[in-house]
């Protein structure tokens, strides 16, 4: 007999409910910063701004807040300063944060980035390969420190 005029039980299939945003780490200044881009909605009307109210709001409620560094950590860990050096000896720091506060024009990126997971775990004198789109770049880690507070 065909599958197909089997009657199954109905819960067996039942969509499972999901949360609109996944969980999802961010520091206390980024879960702010979010909070203020919120309020800075209120009393704005339209279908846009309500859209934008509704993402910001489970962005915010699944937010798993990671707590701020206290002290320079051993390795390189979310919330962290890591310096990097390239063969050439260029040099730059990069902050590792979470997605929604990453922001690549001022080397705040995603641990979940690329250059973010080859970073973490690295100590100072390890070296670690960026994978890009353009080739592969072997970095050594030469500094890690607290972010600036502000």
């Amino acid at each position: 007999m065909s599958r197909a005029f089997v009657k199954e039980d109905d819960t067996a299939t039942a969509e499972v409910e999901r949360p609109l945003v996944a969980p999802h780490r961010i520091s206390p200044r980024g879960l702010a910063a979010l909070r203020a881009r919120r309020a800075g909605l209120t009393g704005q009307e339209g279908q846009e701004a309500a859209n934008e109210r509704a993402r910001l709001d489970a962005v915010i409620a699944a937010a798993e807040i990671v707590p701020a560094l206290t002290a320079v950590p051993a390795t390189a860990c979310f919330g962290a300063v890591v310096g990097v050096a390239d063969a050439e000896g260029a040099e730059f720091s990069v902050t590792l944060v979470g997605e929604h506060e990453a922001d690549p024009a001022t080397w705040h990126l995603s641990c979940s980035s690329p250059l973010g997971r080859a970073l973490l775990g690295a100590a100072i004198g390890d070296i670690v390969t960026w994978s890009r789109p353009s080739g592969r770049r072997d970095l050594e880690v030469v500094s890690l420190s607290l972010p600036e507070t502000s």
